[in-house]
């Protein structure tokens, strides 16, 4: 039986991985701005640059990641983590429930952070501030999970 993108899924996984770290850096860098922006700096201009760099990259990694979803599914799931690291599968499904979590938060932080105005109250800069920390420390949390969990098993890898 083959599954889809299966012939293709080390390259599929090699440029989840490489949108996987540009956007842990594009997070971060969008969240130190944003934090900067609530002491009262004006970064505007790294906000809107790492706000369009953050979303375009967790995007394209998620579109990515749901294409090798079924190759995971099959060849990596089934065929080995359920029956020998029961536990590495449950830890899969959590870094997938953060990084949608974490893809709302990045894009809700990313449009925040382009409408916030220079003068804005600091509530309104705070408020940017907590989306895109909290953003950022889930992308980081989930990159940190999938690490682990390719380390165990890999697409495309017997």
């Amino acid at each position: 039986m083959t599954v889809v993108f299966e012939g293709g899924a080390r390259a599929l996984l090699l440029v989840h991985a490489v949108l996987g770290f540009t956007a842990v850096f594009a997070t971060t860098h969008h969240a130190v701005s944003a934090f900067l922006a609530a002491r009262g700096r004006s970064v505007q201009r790294q906000l809107q640059r790492f706000g369009w760099m953050a979303s375009a990259s967790i995007v394209a990694q998620a579109l990515f990641g749901l294409a090798l979803y079924p190759v995971y599914r099959v060849r990596v799931r089934f065929a080995d983590l359920e029956r020998g690291a029961p536990a590495v599968v449950q830890l899969f499904d959590l870094k997938e429930h953060l990084s949608a979590l974490a893809l709302a938060l990045v894009l809700g932080a990313s449009f925040a952070g382009r409408a916030l105005q220079p003068d804005a109250p600091a509530a309104e800069s705070r408020a940017v501030a907590a989306l895109s920390g909290c953003g950022a420390a889930l992308v980081w949390a989930a990159a940190l999970i999938g690490l682990y969990v390719t380390a165990r098993h890999p697409v495309g890898a017997p």
